[in-house]
């Protein structure tokens, strides 16, 4: 999977809400995913990773029904008033099928 626009996501066991989000894996390179969220549903547990390098386990289903899992931190948080909030996560290690 080059790409892959994403139905579900969870984290420690509770559902991350969004409008949209796309997961994203470097092709020729197996450990190298990130994934795009816009509009999560909570941006303080983003940021408090964010604050504390700490990474997320997360589990993920595709449109496509594939369900992968993985490991990231969070690179950036971006909201603002007049747009959606845009969360950033980078892989860390590879990108699991489950």
């Amino acid at each position: 999977m080059g790409s892959g626009r994403l139905l579900r996501i969870k984290h420690d066991h509770h559902d991350i809400g969004f409008l949209s989000a796309r997961v994203v894996e470097e092709k020729g390179y197996e450990t190298a995913w990130c994934l795009r969220v816009e509009s999560p549903a909570d941006v303080d547990e983003f940021r408090a990773h964010l604050a504390q390098g700490s990474s997320m386990v997360l589990t993920m289903v595709t449109r496509e029904g594939d369900q992968l899992r993985g490991e990231a931190c969070v690179a950036s948080v971006s909201d603002c008033i007049d747009a959606a909030t845009i969360v950033t996560l980078t892989g860390i290690g590879p990108l699991r099928s489950s």
